[in-house]
């Protein structure tokens, strides 16, 4: 392994990188120290000319190396191996050999070994800091990875369940598949299984899948298994079944939707409605009272008295004292100024022709970014903030950008920096787009054309000859356009401004 080291521009001096590409002072999205190590890994040679900049912010799932102590991130942006006690982290992208940057499941097995599956078909496993795949279960679809009390790792899919201790190797079990892929598995020590999915919870005996249905409904979106207890997350709440009895008991404390579970010794760690607590056979207790306004998809127990958390926003620590954001304020995904962060989330671009250069914009859902093509230069655009933005249109021959945002409507940025807003159009922009020799916006009020600098409407939707609303605009030749509507497709004539008319059934 080559190992170099490279003065990096300071995000965070109590944060240090060790990282398997080599990065520069404009690179994205990752904070480095000054005089930080880094190990130059090798690339997968499929990859080798790709640079990353996909952020890892949107965390799925969270995996535990308990030998290690380490913590393993599956994110949006592929993977974050974080380092608690040093401080430091190295992270994972499809130019290391994943299957994109979208990774949903990771596990770490009793060997140290690390798995991972993502939106793509296939499992994969960490090697010489290259991801591989596991080749012999194919092109398979998996929905969930965990390990049980001996190190095996259990792969969940829709055609069926396995155990695998070695990833040069068959799996050492194969289950059939319970009808639907598991949205969850528990195993305990004697290989007795249990698995939730869209038709309820399910329990291997006999060599086959026997479903629970006694008290139990089917909005059981995870479980897991702490001595005799069977503890489910559903929609509404967190119900708690006593083997032993066979007997569902509902813990009125947890109302809300529970996305995770993580069993410790006392009970279970709970994320529900928002909130983290941790739920015993007689309590519930909340931490701190502390409510998030993001998702939290994973849980994993430190102790009684700690927890990991992921989230859409990121990776926290909760405790009885406190919960706290681990990493930086925006982990790991700037390099310097925090207006570097960048969105996973892309739902537009354009690009923009200027005299001595090309801008290439991005619309996020986290805000507007600019990208300078040539001197590859990155900007968030201050004035949409962390706004929802949607669709983009350049009208290069008045040197104008317009931009939707879900919540702030249609604004026009000048090169200047200056903002002109279309008060006039109520927002949410649903289609901003250009046809033929005009330029054309679809708000939920209506179709607008943009004329001398104004946009105006020009089709409100009582005027349609459908009861709906307009969803989409397509103009290939100046007399002729297509408006796709909630209720169907419609023509119409620009020119003669004229009603639409139906075409179809």
């Amino acid at each position: 392994m080559e190992t170099s080291y490279q003065q990096q521009p300071m995000s965070n001096p109590n944060y240090r990188l060790d990282l398997p590409v080599p990065v520069s002072g404009e690179d994205l999205p990752i904070p480095v120290t000054d005089n930080a190590p880094q190990e130059k890994f090798a690339k997968d040679k499929k990859y080798i000319e790709w640079h990353n900049i996909a952020s890892q912010r949107h965390i799925r799932d969270l995996a535990f190396d308990l030998v290690n102590g380490d913590l393993w991130l599956a994110t949006g942006g592929g993977v974050l191996h974080w380092f608690p006690g040093a401080d430091r982290f190295t992270r994972y992208a499809s130019e290391h050999g994943l299957p994109g940057n979208s990774i949903f499941n990771i596990a770490v097995d009793g060997s140290g070994q690390v798995w991972v599956s993502g939106e793509r078909w296939g499992l994969y496993y960490l090697k010489n800091d290259i991801w591989r795949p596991y080749t012999i279960l194919g092109e398979v679809k998996v929905s969930y990875l965990t390990t049980d009390s001996t190190g095996k790792l259990w792969v969940g899919t829709g055609s069926g369940i396995y155990a695998i201790n070695n990833p040069e190797r068959k799996p050492v079990l194969e289950l059939p598949p319970a009808g639907f892929p598991p949205r969850a598995i528990a195993i305990n020590d004697d290989n007795d299984i249990w698995l939730c999915n869209a038709t309820g919870v399910h329990h291997y005996q006999n060599s086959a899948w026997m479903p629970i249905s006694k008290g139990v409904q089917r909005d059981i979106l995870t479980l897991a298994l702490q001595g005799n207890n069977l503890w489910l997350g559903t929609f509404r709440g967190l119900v708690r079944i006593d083997l032993l009895t066979n007997t569902p008991h509902k813990i009125d404390a947890s109302a809300g939707e529970v996305t995770a579970l993580a069993p410790c010794t006392q009970g279970v760690w709970v994320a529900c409605g928002g909130q983290v607590g941790l739920a015993t056979e007689s309590s519930w207790k909340s931490l701190k009272n502390k409510r998030f306004n993001t998702p939290i998809t994973s849980l994993v127990a430190v102790s009684d008295d700690k927890v990991w958390i992921g989230t859409h926003d990121g990776l926290w620590q909760g405790g009885k004292e406190s919960i706290s954001r681990q990493l930086t304020d925006t982990p790991p995904d700037v390099i310097g100024s925090p207006e570097r962060f960048f969105s996973n989330l892309v739902q537009a671009l354009s690009v923009q022709q200027l005299a001595d250069r090309s801008i290439l914009w991005i619309g996020t859902a986290r805000g507007l970014f600019r990208y300078d093509l040539f001197t590859e230069n990155w900007r968030r655009n201050g004035h949409f903030g962390t706004q929802d933005i949607r669709a983009i249109l350049n009208i290069p021959e008045q040197d104008t950008l317009w931009v939707a945002s879900w919540s702030k409507g249609l604004n026009g940025l000048k090169p200047q920096n200056q903002l002109e807003a279309a008060s006039n159009i109520s927002e949410p922009i649903l289609v901003l787009t250009a046809g033929n020799s005009n330029y054309w916006a679809v708000g939920l009020d209506g179709l607008y054309k943009y004329h001398d600098y104004t946009w105006i409407r020009v089709i409100t939707n009582q005027k349609l000859p459908v009861k709906g609303w307009l969803q989409n605009f397509s103009q290939v030749v100046s007399d002729h356009a297509w408006l796709a509507t909630s209720a169907g497709l419609l023509l119409y004539k620009p020119d003669t401004r004229d009603n639409p008319v139906r075409k179809g059934n």
